[in-house]
């Protein structure tokens, strides 16, 4: 806070990258690129609803018989993180029907159902370790009739990946866990060669972030007053097959 008043105190303007700054002091903030983190995440519970596979489970499933959807979530303290949480599990519940999917786990997220025939397991691991990501995942990847299993950030996904043979265990003629459907969020070389080849279903992009930043910071060099304290960057879905798109693959970091 200290710095951000000097800077406000001389005149220099700050513009905020991702998660912005809480209980920032008043006007020192120019403005801040952000994505809409639940509505990102939202957009992984989408495809993973409009996969094939999914529905093929789902439509077997009962409360006597559920499947569960795992979550992965690097931790429970930043802002970031727990919407890209609660947008997956949101959407998913607004999806299945309320009614019928029960979120365990974490009480930040849990949810009850009368007949719940989805169970989302949310875990949360002890640390952001890698190594405390991939137990993580690994119990998640034990659990009984899992359909599919959500990574949201790089961080998560790559606890994912460290627990499957860096995806290898998804391939879908020979994985072990080849009837398990993986989603990721934001990128990395290993999620996105996980996404090329179909190990993972896909992943969630943040889009433009940086050229977004950078064009605040010209507009407060040049005076310009922000037009909003926000400025959503938006997201992006990737597959194997979007990846072939240039717009969309230089999105994705390696």
């Amino acid at each position: 806070k200290e710095q951000l008043q000097a800077c406000k105190d001389n005149g220099i303007p700050v513009v905020g990258f991702d998660s912005g700054v809480p209980n920032a002091p008043e006007g020192s903030i120019y403005a801040t690129a952000s994505t809409d983190n639940s509505a990102a995440a939202a957009i992984a519970a989408e495809q993973l609803f409009a996969d094939a596979g999914f529905q093929e489970k789902l439509a077997a499933a009962t409360p006597e018989a559920p499947i569960n959807v795992a979550v992965l979530s690097q931790d429970a303290t930043s802002d970031s993180i727990i919407s890209r949480t609660s947008g997956f599990i949101d959407k998913l519940v607004e999806l299945v029907g309320a009614d019928s999917v029960k979120v365990v786990g974490h009480d930040k997220y849990a949810k009850d159902a009368a007949s719940a025939k989805v169970i989302v397991n949310v875990n949360v691991p002890a640390t952001t370790s890698a190594a405390d990501q991939k137990t993580g995942a690994e119990a998640l990847l034990g659990l009984d009739n899992l359909a599919a299993i959500y990574g949201s950030n790089e961080n998560a996904a790559g606890g994912i990946l460290a627990a499957s043979n860096d995806g290898n265990d998804f391939n879908k003629d020979t994985g072990k866990f080849k009837d398990i459907i993986a989603i990721g969020f934001d990128a990395g070389k290993t999620q996105r060669v996980a996404v090329e080849n179909g190990w993972f279903l896909g992943a969630v992009t943040q889009d433009q972030i940086g050229y977004k930043a950078v064009a605040l910071a010209v507009d407060a060099i040049n005076g310009k007053p922000a037009a909003s304290p926000i400025v959503d960057t938006g997201a992006k879905w990737y597959n194997a097959e979007a990846l072939q798109d240039p717009s969309i693959s230089e999105l994705v970091y390696e």
